[in-house]
Formats: C-alpha cells, structure tokens, sequence
C-alpha cells in the first residue's frame, strides 16, 4: 500500500523531531509500525486516536509528540524497554531523561518514570512546572510517584491494557482511573501518543 502524504508528513515530523532533540544523538529509531494493522487484536491507532485529557496548552501537546522518539531512545537503551522524559511545561524542552534500571540496580522500584523524578528531584526542579512523556502507561507504583510529586501532565504511548496483551507483566488499573481517586495532584493526560513508535518495543518482549 502506498503511503498517504499525511502518513508522509507524520513521519517525516517525528524522523525530525528526533533530530532536533536536546540530548546526544542515541541511534535510529525503528520503523514505526503500521497504524492500521491491528494485529494484536486491538483497534489501529493513528494520531487521530490519542487521547488529551485535562489542560493540554497546543505548544505542550506539540512537546509531547516531539518528545515520545527521544524517550523511545531511552527505552532502547535497557533491557526492560522502558523510557521517559521530562519537559519544561514552558518552553516544551526536554531537560532530563531516564530508563528502566532494575536489571542493573537490583532495585525493582527503579522504573524509568521514578527514575526520572529522582533525577529532577536531585536538580531541585519544581516539578508542577513540568510534564513527564513515557513510552507506556506508568505502573501503579509509577503513577502514585508522579501524583505525589505534582507534575503538570503525563503523556504516554501503549497502555496498560495493550501491555497485558503482549504478556508483559503489570497491575491492571489504569493511570486515569488511579487520578480520578487521587486527593493530590490531577495531571493532565494524554493517551495513545504516537504509540505507533511505542508498541513494538513491548510487542515481542517476552517471547
């Protein structure tokens, strides 16, 4: 099937997104697998499909798009391809990254999300001025850290439920519905965010 020229356009947008981002470079990213697929049994998701809900300002959304290929890189760069990045809610910069480490550290609370806090805890930065964009939904534990922590927003790529599906090991309780019981903060949260490049980091994970 030839590609549309608004599939061209979406990828030409993320090859240079990737490129302009403000980290060294850390190799090329993978093909992005073909939104209208739906092989694994769920609905094809397109950027169309991605969810923001909550205040979501159109730089901050831009941001986010920009950001998702560089967390992608963070992910390859462990054995639990997990990544995530943090963004200035302001300038929509990516001033931190991080990856799951539990593999190296032993410490199976070293997920790339409460990595990543720590990191911007260590920096001293306030983190409501900042949004976190993850290659899959945060975990539980990932969601409780960054509610805790009060960050504008959370942006990520393949769900919980998608995870479920590959056999990648997860609480099954949804980020969204873990805000809507939470008594601290509210991100903003945008779903399904070019889950497109997110998906086949975890599609043949554990086989």
């Amino acid at each position: 099937m030839t590609p549309s020229h608004g599939q061209a356009s979406r990828r030409h947008f993320l090859r240079t997104a990737a490129a302009a981002a403000p980290i060294p470079a850390l190799g090329a990213l993978a093909p992005a697998a073909h939104a209208e697929s739906g092989a694994d049994g769920f609905p094809a998701r397109s950027a169309e499909g991605r969810q923001w809900i909550g205040e979501w300002p159109a730089h901050l959304k831009e941001a986010a798009v920009h950001a998702m290929p560089v967390a992608v890189e963070w992910a390859r760069r462990a054995r639990w391809p997990f990544g995530a990045v943090l963004l200035d809610a302001g300038s929509g910069a990516v001033v931190a990254g991080a990856r799951n480490t539990t593999d190296l550290s032993g410490d199976d609370t070293a997920h790339a999300e409460t990595g990543l806090l720590r990191e911007a805890a260590a920096a001293g930065r306030h983190l409501p001025g900042y949004a976190v964009v993850s290659t899959a939904e945060p975990c539980a534990m990932c969601a409780g850290a960054l509610l805790w922590a009060g960050v504008r927003a959370v942006a990520y790529g393949t769900s919980v439920a998608r995870l479920i599906s590959y056999g990648v090991p997860q609480i099954d309780l949804s980020f969204t519905e873990i805000t809507r019981r939470s008594l601290l903060s509210r991100p903003a949260v945008g779903r399904d965010v070019c889950s497109e490049l997110t998906d086949p980091l975890y599609r043949d994970l554990t086989r």
